[in-house]
C-alpha cells in the first residue's frame, strides 16, 4: 500500500473523536448496564451480578419477561406484514393515470423483499422490544446479479448455456443494536442531531477491497493493533484484532474547512465556520478512510429508529424488557427462593454422633445403604428435617405472573382467578390491543415512512432506468393482527350463540 501522511485530516479527527468519545461516555454510563441486563434476562442466561441475595444458589430465570418480548414482537410483524402488502403509494389527485404509482409501488417492494428487508425490520421489532429503541442503516450498494442464458453459437443452429451479469442497485436495511450506535446526547431525533455514528468490526480484506475500489483512502492500517474494545460484548472483547478493523462510520454536521485535508487548521467557531452534512469513516479510532460531503441528493442521513414506548424528550425509548423488568426480578427472586427452600425440604438429611461412626465412614442416604455405627443407631443418628416450603409461593409466583403481564401488555400470558371468564379476557385482550396499536403506529410514523421515502430517493438517484422522478407519497398498510383478530371471532362467536 501507498501512505498518506493522516496529517491530513488530523484536524478533522480530533473534531470528531472529542464528540464521539463524550457521547459514547453518555450512552455508556446512563443505559449500558441496563441493556446488559434485559439481553440476559431475554436470553435466559444468569450471572452472578443479577443475584438478589448473596445466599442464592439457583440459577434459575423465569420465561415471563422472553414471552411478553415474543409475544409483542409476534404482534407487530404480523400487523404489519400479515396482508402481504405492507406499504402503499398514493399519487398526486390532480394526477389522471394512477397507475403508474401502482406500478412503483410493486417494483419497490419487490426490490426491497429481494433484499431482505422484512427479514432486518424483524430484528429492527426484536431490538425495539428488548432495548427500547429500534434503529436500521439503509445501504445502497451496486450488486452483480447472476443468471443462465442461452446464447446461440455463432456458425452454427445450436446454443450453449452461459451466465449473464447483470450490474443493479440494492437497497436494503441493516438492523443496528443500539449497543453500536450513538448519538448526540442533546438530540431528541437522528436528524435534529449533530450527528450519529454507527461501530461495528470488520474484516481486513472489506476495507482493502473498499481501497481497491477507491471508496477507502490507500493507507496503511497496522495489523498489531492490540485490542480495540467495542464494549458491549463479550465475543467482541480480549480477542485478537491483527484481522479486523473497528469501523466508526460518522454521518452528520461537520466544518467545511476540515474537508479539505489542510494540516494547519486545528480551531473551529460555531459563530464563524459553515457546517456541512458529510459522511466520514475511522479505522480503529485514528485512520480517517473516507471524509465528503453527503453524496446523497436529499442530504439526509441513511439511519432511521423509532421508540417502542415514547419517552418524552429522550431519543432513547422503553422496551417491553424497561416494563416488566421489576415484575421480573421479584418473579425470578420468588422462585429462586422456592427452589433453594426445596432442595432443603425435599432432600433427605441426617445428623450423626460422629464419636459412634466408624473411622472412615462415608455417610450416605440412599435406599438399601447399610450404616454402621459404634453403639445403638437410635442414639447415633437421626433424620434432619427443616420443615416444609411454603405453598403460597406458588399463588405469589401466578400474581408476579401477571404483573409482567400488566407491565408488558403481553395478553397470551398464564391467567388467573377473574380473567378466565370471557369477559374478563375481552377486556384484557382488548386493552392490550391498545397497546400493541400504539407501538404500531409510532413505528409506521417515525420509521416505515421514512424508511420507504429514503429507499425510493435512492432507487430514484442511483436506478434512473427503472424509477421515474416523480412526487409520490407513501401510505404505510397495517392489519389488526392476531389478537386483534382472534378477538373479533371470539365476540362474534358470542353474539351468533
Amino acid at each position: 500500500m501507498n501512505y498518506n501522511d493522516d496529517r491530513e485530516y488530523k484536524a478533522l479527527a480530533t473534531w470528531l473523536q472529542t464528540r464521539l468519545v463524550e457521547w459514547r461516555n453518555h450512552r455508556d454510563n446512563n443505559y449500558l448496564n441496563k441493556w446488559d441486563e434485559y439481553y440476559r434476562l431475554w436470553r435466559g442466561i444468569w450471572s452472578a451480578e443479577d443475584r438478589n441475595r448473596n445466599s442464592e444458589k439457583s440459577r434459575l430465570i423465569s420465561p415471563a419477561l422472553q414471552q411478553a418480548v415474543e409475544s409483542s414482537v409476534a404482534e407487530i410483524e404480523e400487523a404489519t406484514f400479515g396482508r402481504g402488502k405492507w406499504f402503499d403509494i398514493k399519487d398526486d389527485l390532480l394526477d389522471k393515470d394512477p397507475s403508474e404509482a401502482e406500478k412503483i409501488r410493486n417494483l419497490l417492494q419487490e426490490d426491497l423483499e429481494a433484499a431482505g428487508v422484512k427479514d432486518a425490520l424483524c430484528e429492527v421489532f426484536l431490538n425495539g422490544a428488548i432495548y427500547g429503541t429500534g434503529i436500521g442503516k439503509i445501504i445502497t450498494e451496486e450488486k452483480i446479479e447472476r443468471s443462465p442464458v442461452e446464447v446461440p453459437v455463432e456458425g452454427t443452429m445450436t446454443t450453449k448455456r452461459d451466465l449473464a451479469e447483470t450490474p443493479v442497485v440494492e437497497v436494503r436495511i441493516e438492523a443496528i443494536s443500539p449497543k453500536e450506535f450513538l448519538i448526540d446526547p442533546s438530540a431528541e431525533s437522528i436528524n435534529e442531531a449533530l450527528g450519529v455514528a454507527h461501530e461495528v468490526y470488520k474484516p481486513r480484506y472489506i476495507i482493502s477491497e473498499g481501497m481497491a475500489k477507491g471508496v477507502y483512502r490507500n493507507i496503511d492500517i497496522a495489523a498489531d493493533v492490540g485490542v480495540i474494545q467495542v464494549g458491549f460484548d463479550p465475543e467482541y472483547i480480549n480477542r485478537d484484532a491483527s484481522d479486523q478493523i473497528k469501523i466508526c462510520e460518522y454521518w452528520g454536521k461537520v466544518p467545511k474547512k476540515f474537508l479539505n485535508k489542510k494540516k494547519d487548521q486545528d480551531d473551529f467557531e460555531y459563530d464563524e465556520d459553515e457546517l456541512v452534512e458529510a459522511v466520514v469513516t475511522i479505522a480503529n479510532d485514528e485512520h480517517i478512510l473516507r471524509a465528503e460531503e453527503n453524496p446523497f441528493m436529499m442530504e439526509d442521513r441513511p439511519f432511521i429508529s423509532y421508540q417502542h414506548d415514547l419517552v418524552p424528550s429522550k431519543f432513547w425509548g422503553r422496551g417491553v424488557c424497561e416494563k416488566g423488568y421489576n415484575p421480573q426480578k421479584a418473579l425470578d427472586a420468588e422462585m429462586r427462593a422456592r427452589i433453594d427452600s426445596l432442595a432443603l425440604t425435599t432432600t433427605p438429611m441426617m445428623a450423626a454422633d460422629a464419636t459412634r461412626l466408624p473411622r472412615g465412614l462415608k455417610l450416605e442416604v440412599r435406599p438399601g445403604k447399610t450404616i454402621l455405627t459404634n453403639g445403638s443407631p437410635r442414639d447415633a443418628l437421626m433424620p434432619l428435617n427443616l420443615g416444609t416450603t411454603d405453598p403460597q409461593t406458588v399463588t405469589q409466583i401466578g400474581l408476579l405472573q401477571n404483573m409482567v403481564q400488566m407491565g408488558t401488555g403481553s395478553s397470551d400470558m398464564a391467567n388467573a382467578g377473574d380473567r378466565n371468564t370471557a369477559g374478563g379476557m375481552s377486556m384484557m385482550q382488548s386493552a392490550s390491543i391498545k397497546r400493541q396499536k400504539r407501538t404500531l403506529m409510532n413505528f409506521q410514523n417515525t420509521f416505515l415512512i421514512p424508511m420507504i421515502n429514503k429507499s425510493m430517493w435512492r432507487k430514484v438517484q442511483f436506478d434512473v432506468d427503472r424509477y421515474p422522478v416523480t412526487d409520490y407519497k407513501f401510505v404505510p398498510y397495517s392489519t389488526m393482527g392476531i389478537m386483534a383478530k382472534e378477538l373479533e371471532m371470539q365476540q362474534m362467536v358470542s353474539m351468533l350463540q
